[in-house]
């Protein structure tokens, strides 16, 4: 069984968006390719009965969602800390205490 891992991406926050839609893009080609082995078993089901080639077909297509899905998760996470820190109000600007004046008015 493969192992998981996090990586933190690291990167400047107006580009967040535009990693996020490369990542999806990788997606979208691999749940294309996930319809079309689909498509193939359902298509062996109808024709010859190969229940058991279909069943192992069918376990490497789980996998391969299962792998999308955390991908989908990762893209869902990547965008929420996006818009929680760009929706988040700035950070209060700290100044410097004023010194006291020297030579105050002594009347």
């Amino acid at each position: 069984m493969a192992t998981e891992l996090n990586i933190i991406l690291r990167g400047h926050l107006e580009d967040l968006p535009a990693e996020v839609v490369e990542l999806l893009s990788v997606v979208c080609k691999k749940l294309s390719e996930r319809e079309e082995e689909v498509l193939e078993v359902i298509t062996r089901l109808r024709d010859c009965g190969e229940v058991g080639h279909c069943l192992v077909d069918l376990e490497k297509i789980r996998r391969e969602l299962y792998k999308v899905d955390n991908r989908l998760s990762d893209c869902m996470s990547i965008l929420s800390a996006y818009e929680k820190h760009t929706n988040s109000p700035p950070a209060p600007q700290t100044t410097p205490a004023a010194a006291p004046e020297e030579g105050g008015s002594d009347g």
